[in-house]
């Protein structure tokens, strides 16, 4: 395959250009090609903190996380309230990426990958950039940072091909990871984490590889490629798993909330709700048996650890089912809020169990700025969301530009960053190779 001259021609416009200027990733310019979560959202963190994140989109179709419901709506218009989040600081283009067969789809894509830092690709159809190999790619841009995100990786790093290329989920990698095998109930079926967190943490692992990448090529002058398989990245996580199987024969198992190993670590029932109690290791145990000896007066020597809370034996045996039952009578004569200022005083992590209305009236959150607004490009309405996480003493994140709507940015991109002219944009939309 030969680069297109118009693309081998093109010359790259320093980032930003069609995006406002703050952040310490500012002057780096990221493609993102795919939909859904696991790969786009590593694009919304890198623009989050300032870089340029150029989004292609299905001509009229759009990512269809756009139509995730529930919906928020005004005068006649919609949008997702996860793409309301997801989407915002982004440019979305719309482009047929069906480049094996149009070579005018094949030379915007080419001449996309020259004038961008970092590609982060996670297409459900593989298929359509079958002919484009990572190879001619950094032919076309020897600095370029490629991320692959799929659900069983890339089989230029491994594996089998035909298991490569199965299409995945967020369900499918919580499974074939083995997080499935490990929450529930003990007695019960595998249990599902909600909120796309597979999809989520493998967001986070492209957003890193990205920046490796990035930070590498600025020394050596050279790109290279990063495969991110969800299974993998729930493995990593899980490593315990495999130590324990491998070098003591243990295959761990659902616990449900209590900790298999130590205690208390569980989920308490309160007089007006569940509270979180996690007494993980000897100092913080000590502590604990303190607080719970001026709660009830029990007297901390009658429960070493190694008696009572280091270990499943420990925990099953009378002083540790004692221990555990007397807590948890104890939590459940309190509100959460005493049962907190207990173990607050004695250092013990302990903390309600929340959801967002009651995390959106917590003066602690308020107090760190986590809740900001900003107008919505579909609804032209001012929207409210989290805002940034981690948070920077420099260099800030913020949100310039809320979730556009489907292809918003197509013709500034066309016309400014990759120096089509008015009349060649024209010929590209008659032949439906762009919308506007």
């Amino acid at each position: 395959m030969k680069i297109p001259e118009r693309v081998r021609n093109l010359e790259k416009k320093p980032a930003p250009i069609l995006t406002e200027s703050f952040g310490p990733l500012q002057g780096i310019r990221v493609l993102s090609t795919g939909n859904l979560i696991a790969a786009p959202f590593a694009g919304s963190m890198f623009a989050d903190f300032g870089a340029e994140v150029i989004h292609i989109e299905n001509p009229g179709v759009g990512d269809p996380l756009r139509q995730m419901p529930p919906f928020i709506e005004k005068d006649g218009e919609k949008v997702s309230a996860v793409w309301l989040d997801n989407g915002r600081n982004r440019l979305s283009m719309e482009l047929d990426l069906r480049i094996n067969i149009n070579p005018l789809s094949q030379e915007v894509f080419l001449n996309l990958i020259k004038v961008c830092d970092i590609w982060i690709d996670n297409l459900a159809f593989p298929d359509q950039l079958s002919d484009i190999t990572d190879k001619f790619i950094h032919e076309v841009n020897p600095q370029i940072t490629i991320v692959h995100e799929s659900g069983y990786g890339n089989p230029d790093f491994g594996g089998i091909p035909e298991v490569c290329l199965q299409p995945s989920s967020d369900l499918t990698g919580q499974a074939y990871g083995g997080w499935s095998y490990l929450v529930g109930d003990p007695e019960g079926p595998p249990t599902r984490i909600p909120a796309g967190v597979v999809d989520y943490i493998t967001a986070l692992n492209v957003f890193f590889s990205g920046l490796v990448g990035y930070i590498d090529t600025q020394r050596r002058q050279k790109g290279q490629v990063f495969d991110c398989a969800q299974f993998e990245v729930i493995a990593r996580i899980l490593g315990e798993n495999f130590s324990n199987y491998f070098n003591l024969g243990i295959i761990n198992k659902r616990q449900g909330n209590k900790s298999a190993v130590t205690q208390p670590y569980n989920f308490f029932k309160a007089s007006d709700g569940y509270i979180a109690l996690g007494a993980y290791g000897f100092s913080v145990y000590g502590r604990y048996l303190k607080a719970m000896a001026e709660a009830t007066g029990l007297n901390p020597a009658d429960y070493p650890m190694d008696e009572a809370a280091n270990g499943s034996e420990a925990l099953n045996s009378p002083k540790g089912k004692n221990l555990d039952r007397i807590t948890e009578e104890w939590i459940a004569r309190h509100t959460r809020e005493e049962v907190a200022s207990l173990f607050e005083k004695y250092e013990v992590p302990c903390g309600p169990v929340y959801n967002a209305e009651d995390a959106s009236a917590d003066p602690h959150w308020l107090e760190r700025d986590d809740f900001i607004t900003f107008m919505d490009e579909e609804l032209q309405k001012e929207v409210k969301s989290f805002g940034f996480a981690p948070k920077f003493s420099l260099n800030p994140g913020r949100v310039w530009r809320g979730a556009p709507r489907l292809g918003q940015d197509t013709n500034d991109i066309l016309l400014k960053i990759l120096g089509y002219t008015p009349e060649e944009v024209q010929m590209l939309w008659k032949e439906k190779i762009v919308c506007l």
